[in-house]
């Protein structure tokens, strides 16, 4: 509805254990376990009535829980993680070497073999933020994501290009605050902050 405000608090999810540095993408990994001094300073700044959300992966639930106890996320199938297709499981440093023909400085565009490329991501991303910014229009929602997601819902709201997105350096459990306020010209954003890092 025209006028209302939604309030969007993006969570980076917990490192992976023992996977960083790898395209691990859609593989269903778990999270290490959140510190829980840590856990509840990440829970004092978030809003005691929110609906939360999450991707359908383990990694997503696993953090949601640990900074809401007891909660059910809302599993959204947009905001999955990329699927790098054969790339998935390997390391960063043997994918640059086995393709180094590829265009790497246009990296939002690069598409693993049966996977998808990072624009390809950012628009089911996008519809889903859409989607459910008018279905819980004037609500504040809480999503637990991974990087990719998170960056380009802030490419999204900032209206800045995908390869600059990919510049945007997200820690695991950082908080990223947006505002979306439906117009009758459409939608306006803003953004209160980005990889707010409270484990720094």
């Amino acid at each position: 509805m025209a006028g209302m405000r939604t309030e969007w608090i993006w969570i980076v999810h917990a490192p992976v254990q023992g996977r960083e540095s790898r395209y691990y993408g859609q593989l269903d990994v778990a999270a290490e376990p959140v510190d829980p001094a840590l856990a509840s300073a990440i829970a004092r700044r978030l809003p005691s009535v929110a609906v939360w959300l999450s991707s359908p992966l383990t990694r997503t639930r696993s953090t949601a829980l640990a900074l809401k106890p007891g909660v059910d996320p809302v599993a959204v199938g947009d905001f999955i993680d990329q699927q790098y297709g054969r790339w998935q499981g390997m390391s960063y440093n043997d994918v640059f070497a086995a393709n180094r023909t590829l265009e790497w400085s246009q990296p939002a565009d690069i598409r693993p073999p049966e996977g998808e490329s990072f624009a390809d991501m950012a628009v089911r991303v996008v519809a889903g933020i859409d989607r459910l910014s008018a279905h819980y229009a004037g609500h504040t929602l809480i999503s637990v994501a991974h990087v990719g997601a998170v960056r380009a819902a802030i490419a999204h709201a900032l209206e800045i290009d995908l390869a600059t997105a990919l510049r945007i350096e997200l820690a695991p459990l950082s908080l990223t605050r947006l505002s979306h306020r439906a117009t009758d010209g459409g939608a306006q954003w803003s953004v209160g902050c980005i990889n707010f890092d409270l484990s720094a």
